[in-house]
């Protein structure tokens, strides 16, 4: 009898044990991310050279905006000077976010959120920035003589074709202005719930997080259509100041922090990189990642550097300034 019974709590020690261990397991495989002290009590070779190379990218992309302010302070006035800062600091900002990503990986979807934020908050400002070139809205309208106005542009080209040509008024262009400024809002509280699920409960957050995603998609692509037909219509105008390139370092923010990384994050599950928990293949994927975010942003900071060239405001009224004393 007492071997039965030493035999029966052996084996109900090891089921709890088994028990305990699985639970175990589950805990490791929700939390993808080690903490901060286990990631750096854990540090490999690979991640002390990424996060060497990351901080020179980034250090070197806050040269590039710090040479590009330099040079718009002394080329613009005040009403388009700030608006094309704010412009030119996303890459900065969003440089810094993939930095602190791979120096701290837990804070990945905060960091990625960040990358986000900055087309909403660029998409607004760069359409105020547009309707500064020609003064206002109003003086648009009065420019063009209330000129008609393709609406079939991307990234809605294929389905509006059949859309007639409208005539830019105050009521019309209010509706763009809303378009765009919807946003930094909708998008802007998606987010919010998105981070506090995902912090809070993570398995909650990947049952409900696919039904974000319509929306989101949605916004953004009324926000880009709406912007895409204000750079055809001031382009018309101002033809001069590569409003196009401007736009399209815009959404280089979408296409390479959004859409890049969804794609490269299922592409990179075929490779096998790191151990077990917790420098796993999960940190090195992401790691590898925001190298290559890094890298691009410092491209497209230069690519900006080229468009926000234009227009060149302070000379241009110092000229004409002459002229009209040489005149007097």
């Amino acid at each position: 009898m007492n071997a039965n019974e030493d035999y029966l709590s052996m084996d109900t020690t090891e089921e709890i044990s088994r028990v305990l261990d699985l639970k175990k397991n589950n805990t490791m495989n929700l939390r993808t991310h080690p903490s901060v002290a286990e990631y750096y009590e854990n540090m490999t070779a690979f991640l002390s050279l990424a996060i060497f190379v990351a901080s020179l990218l980034t250090i070197l992309n806050i040269a590039i905006f710090s040479t590009t302010v330099s040079r718009l302070r002394r080329h613009l006035n005040k009403p388009l000077l700030w608006p094309s800062i704010i412009m030119v600091s996303l890459y900065p900002i969003i440089s810094v976010a993939a930095l602190v990503t791979i120096l701290v990986p837990y804070s990945w979807f905060i960091c990625h959120t960040v990358m986000h934020v900055m087309f909403m908050v660029g998409g607004p400002v760069f359409r105020t920035l547009l309707f500064r070139y020609v003064i206002s809205e109003q003086n648009y309208v009065k420019e063009t003589s209330m000129e008609a106005v393709q609406l079939n542009t991307p990234p809605c080209c294929c389905c509006c074709v059949c859309l007639p040509m409208v005539i830019p008024t105050k009521a019309k262009l209010c509706i763009s202005r809303y378009m765009v400024w919807q946003m930094p809002f909708w998008q802007g509280s998606i987010m919010m719930v998105m981070n506090i699920l995902y912090y809070r409960d993570i398995q909650l957050y990947r049952q409900v997080m696919y039904f974000f995603i319509p929306f989101i998609i949605c916004s953004i692509v009324l926000g880009a259509w709406s912007l895409q037909i204000t750079v055809r219509m001031i382009t018309k105008l101002r033809g001069d100041y590569q409003l196009r390139k401007k736009m399209f370092c815009l959404q280089l923010v979408v296409m390479l922090c959004k859409l890049q990384y969804l794609v490269l994050y299922d592409q990179l599950d075929a490779i096998k990189m790191g151990g077990e928990y917790p420098i796993n293949h999960t940190v090195y994927k992401q790691t590898i990642i925001n190298i290559l975010i890094l890298v691009e942003m410092v491209l497209v900071s230069m690519m900006v550097q080229s468009a926000y060239r234009t227009p060149i405001q302070v000379q241009v009224d110092e000229v004409n300034k002459e002229k009209e004393i040489t005149r007097i």
